[in-house]
């Protein structure tokens, strides 16, 4: 069944429009190839100009009762790295909540700041009403110059040192006195779903549960133009030998994993988001669940907005759930629309990744 809903899938893949192909005079520059590699920049059709948005609010965290606070964490070093750490902000909230709180680690997308994602999310709001703590780490510009998290080049000086990096800090919050070590959370937007879906599974002893938003498929890349292609279409590899390719042992402590996407994402094609679920399906040991499942997944509806979900787990715990978004395109789902990335239409992510994350503990 694993199969054939793999064949459906990809079949359907190649009957959806696809994104414009990348012109010479973006091929010879090396910025404009980063800038079309960049999930948060999808490339469009030719058509009538669109109408300027309006200035873009100012980000102000800090408005909330709780702090907003910089950081930076000491790594230890490499050889040939310049700059051993990594930037980080912090929001905790109010004093009305006592006693250690949980976290949630939250990764950017490309050319994200904390503050952007921190208002267009809502999270620090939410936070303060529920009651955790919430890490924004940053990809600086000297290791990627649009800030992507290189999910795309899992070398130990690429990626694979920004995962190990990810995973630091995840050490470094656990040994807080105000954090519960038991229920730290990982969550992403694009490049970020994508990074956070393999520190999750490289070092799943370290997070209690992960939550993907518009991510790509892990290991069906090895460079940038490879990482393109797998936003754009995926992969035909069986999501399970991807795992391996991404460094990724499956078998070892459960991985629980809520997956959003957008059916109108045009940057990050919808395919991803099925092939995402199916790799933590495949990682949790979860193949057997997939059966009797319908061959192919619907649209929810041609409301937009409106959403479907699809659950698998045993003995009446949800362990992998995808929930797919008709009229989101690549963005935040129920965020703010008034910053980029973000956008009012479809459920809010952040409430359903905070309902899905407080049901899991380490």
């Amino acid at each position: 069944m694993t199969k054939s809903l793999a064949a459906d899938w990809h079949a359907r893949m190649r009957r959806l429009s696809r994104v414009q192909t990348r012109t010479e005079a973006q091929v010879k520059s090396w910025l404009r190839r980063m800038d079309s590699l960049n999930p948060l920049t999808p490339t469009r059709l030719p058509g009538p100009p669109r109408p300027a948005r309006p200035a873009r609010p100012v980000a102000d965290p800090g408005a909330l009762r709780g702090t907003w606070q910089a950081h930076r964490l000491r790594l230890a070093p490499t050889p040939g790295e310049l700059v051993p750490h990594l930037s980080y902000h912090l929001y905790i909230p109010s004093k009305r909540h006592r006693g250690p709180l949980p976290v949630v680690v939250v990764l950017h997308g490309c050319r994200q700041t904390p503050d952007d994602l921190a208002a267009g999310t809502r999270l620090n709001a939410l936070a303060e009403s529920e009651g955790f703590i919430v890490a924004y780490p940053q990809q600086p510009l000297r290791r990627q110059v649009q800030r992507c998290w290189q999910w795309f080049d899992l070398g130990a000086a690429d990626g694979g040192r920004e995962a190990q990096a990810v995973a630091a800090l995840v050490d470094a919050l656990a040994a807080r006195h105000d954090v519960r070590e038991r229920e730290i959370y990982l969550a992403g937007m694009s490049a970020g779903a994508a990074m956070a879906a393999v520190v999750a599974l490289r070092y799943p002893d370290k997070v209690a549960a992960v939550a993907l938003h518009s991510g790509v498929v892990i290991g069906a890349a090895g460079n940038a133009r490879a990482g393109l292609r797998a936003m754009q279409e995926g992969s035909e590899a069986e999501p399970a030998w991807l795992l391996d390719a991404a460094g990724v042992t499956p078998g070892g402590p459960e991985m629980p994993a809520l997956v959003i996407h957008g059916l109108a994402d045009d940057a990050v094609h919808p395919v991803n988001g099925r092939l995402l679920a199916r790799q933590f399906v495949a990682y949790n040991g979860l193949e057997d669940r997939l059966a009797g499942r319908p061959a192919h997944f619907e649209p929810a509806s041609d409301v937009p907005g409106r959403s479907r979900e699809y659950r698998f787990g045993r003995w009446h715990r949800d362990l992998v759930t995808l929930v797919e978004v008709e009229g989101l395109g690549h963005a935040w789902s129920g965020g703010d629309d008034r910053y980029s990335y973000h956008s009012d239409i479809g459920p809010d992510a952040s409430t359903m990744m905070w309902e899905f994350f407080r049901q899991h503990r380490r």
